[in-house]
């Protein structure tokens, strides 16, 4: 049955409150394509971290979200004294075609007594013409103290689908499929349809060059952070989008002329591996030959452009794709071409967000992508580079690379 396509939402604007280094910046202004860029503990991370907890949270639950932080307690700004200790965040979406209708969510999360998440309040609005309808409202705010979360309605203004929910760390948000499916509702399945095909990634070399499970979980994402289910996004590649991803690759590395990935023999548990098919000289009759290079042989940049063109190639792609230090591994012509496929993939309903350090990659995108990332006096701020007066005080030929070293040396 074909996979009925839905109109591609963008994320256009995030609002933070006590998560980590943010305690209350102003919004985050985002586009189609966004480049952070701040020196070491500004909180580039930051805002991509609390978008990938809801993801988390929408997967599994709050909980294991909270994971990697040790629990929620790390989570919360230090900055947070007030009695009740809470996180919260904010989120606005509009059509990737048009601007006049958006959705916007709305998300504040507790410490409980017990030092777990508790769902303090939930709240998504369609908007359209100026008319705000409720999809998701709190009719009851959480108490952390007596451990009880705020209950929550879905769908609040229709009675036959209505629903009431008070799960502590599930949030309302994770329902939309069934209730979508059921009644038609537009909204709802493009919302759906951004979480469940949004990838977050920090690659990692190692875990790039191990083998993987031959298919992914129903609830994990196309691509895992780190990138071990690499062979797995392989596996589900058509033979046309594997050629596709090779020629891709083929682009940079002019010898590489095929990819190849093992299949599981015996069980399903049975790891599954990728290799590159080289083309290169050697001692015989026809003097080159095809040579198979597995993945732990690969060098680091070959292992991540390839983990990013599989998922530019995937049917259907990602919603949403965030990459930290995209340069990582990348020589600057491979950076170039990875920035180059990135920015065309836009067109395609690609919503990219990369963080960097490298002044020089700035010099290669529209100032009006750069977000710049400050911290000043204790928090953490939010810029768009064309915006700032200090940015637009240089002279119009000096490159953007240049006057954010400038700007930084100077402050």
């Amino acid at each position: 049955m074909a996979r009925k396509k839905t109109e591609p939402l963008l994320l256009r604007e995030v609002r933070l409150e006590r998560f980590k280094a943010a305690f209350t910046p102003d919004p985050i202004p985002l586009t189609p394509f966004t480049v952070v860029i701040g020196r070491n503990g500004s909180g580039k991370s930051t805002f991509l971290e609390a978008l990938q907890w809801v993801d988390r949270t929408l997967r599994e639950d709050a909980r294991r979200a909270c994971e990697r932080y040790q629990g929620i307690h790390d989570i919360i700004n230090v900055r947070s004294q007030t009695k009740r200790r809470y996180f919260g965040l904010e989120m606005t979406w509009e059509k990737q075609e048009e601007s006049t209708n958006t959705l916007r969510y709305l998300l504040e999360v507790d410490e409980g007594k017990d030092a777990s998440p508790l769902i303090h309040r939930e709240k998504l609005t369609a908007i359209a013409q100026g008319r705000r309808t409720p999809l998701i409202d709190t009719t009851r705010e959480g108490d952390a103290a007596l451990l009880r979360p705020g209950e929550r309605v879905l769908l609040p203004k229709d009675k036959l689908r209505k629903g009431v929910f008070d799960d502590p760390d599930r949030l309302v948000l994770g329902r939309l499929g069934r209730t979508s499916e059921a009644g038609g509702l537009g909204e709802l399945q493009r919302l759906k349809d951004f979480w469940d095909r949004a990838v977050f990634l920090r690659l990692s070399p190692s875990s790039l060059a191990g083998g993987s499970l031959a298919r992914r979980a129903s609830f994990e994402p196309l691509l895992d952070e780190e990138g071990h289910m690499l062979p797995a996004l392989l596996s589900e590649l058509s033979a046309a989008k594997l050629k596709r991803v090779v020629a891709d690759v083929n682009e940079v590395l002019h010898d590489i002329k095929g990819l190849r990935v093992t299949k599981p023999r015996r069980s399903r548990e049975e790891r599954v591996h990728f290799s590159l098919l080289e083309e290169m000289p050697y001692v015989g009759r026809k003097g080159r030959g095809t040579f198979e290079i597995p993945a732990w042989m690969l060098s680091e940049g070959t292992r991540r452009i390839t983990a990013l063109f599989a998922l530019l190639n995937h049917d259907p792609p990602p919603s949403l794709l965030c990459v930290e230090e995209i340069e990582n591994g990348l020589d600057p012509w491979t950076t170039l071409n990875v920035l180059g496929k990135l920015r065309a993939a836009t067109l395609n309903g690609i919503q990219v967000i990369v963080t960097t350090h490298s002044p020089w990659l700035l010099d290669h995108v529209p100032m009006s992508d750069v977000l710049l990332v400050k911290r000043e006096v204790g928090e953490t701020r939010y810029y768009r580079a064309a915006d700032t007066e200090e940015f637009k005080a240089f002279s119009a030929d000096i490159p953007p690379g240049a006057r954010y070293v400038n700007l930084e040396q100077s402050s």
